[in-house]
């Protein structure tokens, strides 16, 4: 069973999505939900989108401390302990496994969306590595440790690997406006 922590955080990306997909819809793009599909889930992709018959997958994550911290968070591993074995599994993160194009964070404290060309990024790994920092936390969501690539937004900038889109309209949607604690 799901904590009621676990059901918040999954209706907010949930709504996190539903903005990505008005706001891209919105600007002619067709938009296809796949974030349901196996396939789709299991390679971190939310949405299909085409438009001038071009085709790009998408993944929504909402980040509530973008605004504040200026940095991109990637997911890079998290932990899981098995109390009974007394082990400690690692499992790969989204930045690993992700099939998606785009990486599109949502930010509730600025209301704008931060669009990554990840695809890019992993391309070219290896000119980020001096510009990652990595840190660890603790995850409520999937009670658990996480390791995280940081990196800041004006490094993704100068690269060309990011898009500010400001003032996302967020008519409806009940996204938080500050962090958790």
């Amino acid at each position: 069973m799901h904590s009621d922590y676990f059901v918040l955080k999954n209706r907010e990306g949930k709504q996190a999505e539903q903005l990505v997909k008005d706001f891209l819809t919105n600007r002619g793009y067709a938009v296809q939900d796949v974030s349901e599909d196996c396939d789709n889930y299991q390679n971190d992709v939310d949405f299909i989108v085409q438009k001038d018959r071009r085709t790009s997958k998408i993944e929504v994550k909402l980040d509530t401390r973008l605004a504040k911290t200026q940095n991109i968070a990637f997911e890079d591993a998290f932990y899981l302990k098995d109390k009974e074995l007394g082990r400690t599994e690692i499992k790969l993160g989204y930045y690993r496994y992700s099939q998606c194009d785009f990486l599109i964070f949502v930010s509730p404290d600025n209301k704008s969306l931060y669009m990554v060309h990840f695809h890019k990024l992993k391309e070219n790994e290896a000119d980020f590595q001096n510009c990652f920092k990595f840190t660890k936390f603790y995850s409520y969501t999937d009670k658990g440790q996480k390791r995280m690539r940081l990196v800041p937004v004006s490094v993704l900038k100068e690269k060309g690997l990011l898009s500010i889109i400001s003032s996302v309209s967020y008519t409806h949607l009940t996204l938080p406006t500050t962090p958790y604690v």
